[in-house]
């Protein structure tokens, strides 16, 4: 197994295509048209931080972005993951935690990313606490059809990249959540 992280547009059509097939495996249709965040805009990863398999097939999937934003009304720069998705065979083997990791490291790599941020479920928390991320005790705001709005469909967590101290206040995205 291979785990890297690659800009979406440098994707090849096999690569693009075991991608669509681990999203249909982890979100079949049925489930797709029923989830609430259809409504929502969302904003498209970047990079793609991939967890391959040994026969070429996409295991786990984090969409990655970076994107300037506003913290407190400073602008910082924000390392954003979303998409998380891990095939149902390959779960329980540490792969989500692995390309998750690999995903903070790419932005550690960047040298200029001042703190992760990502959205989700409730009962993902003790998840993404046991990997450093933690809760944003403020307001997100994003852009929902051009007007800036609070982000309430999921929980906020942060981790710090550059910026070692833990965000409180109000983030606003400048742009859709992802």
């Amino acid at each position: 197994m291979r785990c890297e992280a690659r800009p979406v547009a440098d994707l090849n059509a096999d690569e693009q295509a075991a991608l669509r097939a681990l999203s249909l495996a982890v979100y079949p249709e049925e489930v797709a048209s029923a989830w609430a965040g259809r409504a929502l805009e969302w904003s498209r990863p970047q990079w793609s931080v991939i967890t391959w398999g040994a026969g070429g097939e996409a295991l786990c999937h984090v969409g990655a972005l970076v994107r300037e934003a506003r913290w407190n009304e400073r602008p910082v720069k924000v390392g954003g993951i979303g998409g998380v998705k891990t095939h149902s065979a390959a779960r329980k083997r540490g792969l989500a935690t692995t390309t998750i990791q690999r995903a903070v490291d790419f932005f550690r790599e960047q040298g200029d990313v001042d703190f992760g941020l990502l959205v989700c479920e409730p009962g993902l928390v003790p998840f993404y606490e046991r990997l450093g991320w933690r809760p944003f005790p403020g307001e997100l705001l994003v852009t929902q059809k051009g007007a800036s709005v609070p982000f309430t469909f999921n929980l906020t967590m942060t981790t710090p990249i550059r910026l070692q101290e833990a965000p409180g206040g109000t983030i606003d995205l400048l742009g859709p959540p992802w």
